[in-house]
């Protein structure tokens, strides 16, 4: 037993020797990553506790991460947790390696927890309980016909998750507003990440540009202050500016939103006891539904209701990871180096994985009437910060600084970079698409415009207005009836 013991010792150790190479691009454009957003929460401290507000257009697509930070190597977990590429023969193989490393090499490698990753979301609607809206992970009491079920209708379904369980909700109107939730009940409780998001007709953006390499906060038609009687501040204040839009010799573009928040300006024990709900939260908007009536009249009188989107021109080189061949070797028991593979440049990343897919492209042909609102959203990996750029097949490029004289005020972009009409015309037929800021496809819109019939929707509304009073008049007499 001791024998075959060290036998399968010496072989793990011979299989986790690998030789040095080069650094992958690819992967250090990961840890790059992992780093940016580590020490965009480190300026924001304690954010992390609170539910993160979102603010969305009626008709646009908003995705919402499970996880603020993923480093490569946790992304390589849950890649193999919630879509696992291997086939079951693979899975069994690496679960009994697994187990012998934790049997033989006990102080430095345990099994690893099957159950970190399995992560779900929950829908609260306001003043209700909190809902399963996605299941992802097979639990041993559901039966065959249920998960036939469950997979057959998720292309039905108005959201879907990507490759890090970030939810993407499609086509959000007023019944999408309320509280979403992270959770992993698989064993333990854990609430990865909360957010509270609220779906309004129409965002009130006011351009602005800006200048390169200033920083400093422009003047704008925003007022701070505090309510002292509310316990209560509002403040100006600004996100840091975008990825560039572009990577190439032409002019990028950098945004940033301006708008003014609301948050308690003591602390628990001193606060008004119908507005303590208001510290579960950060980063209040001013107009949003969770500040009371009265003080978000007040505060659009001083105007705070409006977002001013600043703008400034950015230059961006295009830098392409370099893709390395490599050679995997391991050493025998005379000391002779074996070749056991050879990995062809850029397809292998980390651990010796397939790196991530792109994600896929949004194709989507819409039929709208004329004078209609419509919301076009690029969808990207949100955990990669990339800037992003349209194109209309008509017009050319579509920029901050050339939409609205292009679409003549009928159009404009929000903080996310969707392109919102306020109104479709005929002269809006046409083929828009969106691109990351290395040119990469990430959606196409075909929109057809037909002339809305106003004859017809008269008709329409005559109708419903006939039906409504025989319905009426049918239990007017019923009830006389009844009470006779």
């Amino acid at each position: 037993m001791w024998l075959f013991g060290s036998i399968v010792q010496i072989a793990l150790l011979y299989n986790l020797v690998l030789p040095t190479v080069e650094a992958n691009g690819e992967l250090a454009d990961e840890f790059e990553h992992y780093r940016e957003c580590l020490e965009k929460v480190e300026k924001d401290v304690g954010e992390e506790r609170k539910i993160k507000v979102v603010h969305a257009v009626r008709g646009a697509d908003v995705i919402l991460p499970c996880f603020t930070c993923v480093s490569p190597e946790d992304g390589v977990e849950i890649d193999s947790t919630y879509k696992p590429s291997a086939g079951s023969v693979g899975r069994s193989l690496n679960y009994i390696v697994d187990f012998f490393k934790e049997k033989f090499l006990r102080s430095s490698f345990s099994m690893p927890d099957e159950n970190r990753w399995k992560f779900d979301w929950e829908f609260a609607m306001m003043g209700r309980m909190f809902v399963p809206l996605s299941s992802m992970h097979f639990d041993a009491s559901e039966s065959i016909s249920d998960r036939i079920h469950r997979f057959t209708s998720k292309d039905e379904a108005e959201f879907k998750l990507g490759d890090r369980y970030e939810l993407v909700l499609k086509n959000v109107d007023g019944n999408s507003t309320g509280h979403y939730r992270c959770m992993n009940r698989h064993g333990r409780n854990v609430i990865s990440n909360m957010y509270f998001l609220e779906v309004s007709n129409e965002k009130n953006i006011v351009p602005l540009n800006g200048t390169i390499g200033v920083e400093k906060l422009p003047s704008v038609a925003l007022k701070s202050g505090k309510l002292e009687k509310l316990n209560l501040k509002y403040s100006v204040k600004a996100t840091d500016w975008s990825k560039c839009s572009y990577c190439s010799s032409d002019r990028g573009e950098q945004t940033r939103p301006i708008k003014c928040y609301v948050e308690p300006s003591t602390k628990t024990t001193s606060q008004k006891l119908e507005l303590r709900y208001l510290l579960l939260y950060d980063k209040i908007p001013c107009t949003s539904t969770l500040v009371p009536l009265p003080v978000r009249k007040e505060l659009k009188k001083m105007g705070n209701d409006k977002i001013f989107l600043e703008t400034r021109p950015c230059f961006e080189e295009c830098t392409g990871a370099e893709e390395l061949n490599r050679i995997v070797n391991s050493s025998q028991d005379l000391g002779d180096i074996r070749t056991l593979d050879y990995l062809p440049g850029g397809e292998f990343v980390f651990g010796n994985v397939l790196p991530r897919l792109l994600p896929p492209v949004v194709r989507r042909v819409q039929l709208v009437l004329s004078n209609d609102p419509q919301v076009l959203s690029c969808q990207k990996l949100i955990d990669l910060n990339t800037g992003v750029h349209w194109y209309s097949l008509k017009n050319g490029p579509i920029q901050h600084s050339t939409i609205h004289e292009m679409y003549q005020e009928r159009a404009y972009f929000d903080e996310d970079t969707n392109l919102v009409f306020r109104q479709f015309t005929m002269e809006d037929d046409d083929e828009y698409f969106c691109y990351s800021s290395n040119n990469i496809l990430l959606g196409t819109f075909h929109m057809r415009v037909v002339e809305s019939d106003q004859h017809h929707q008269v008709i329409e509304v005559v109708r419903i207005f006939v039906k409504f009073s025989a319905f009426v008049f049918i239990f007017a007499l019923v009830a006389s009836h009844l009470y006779r």
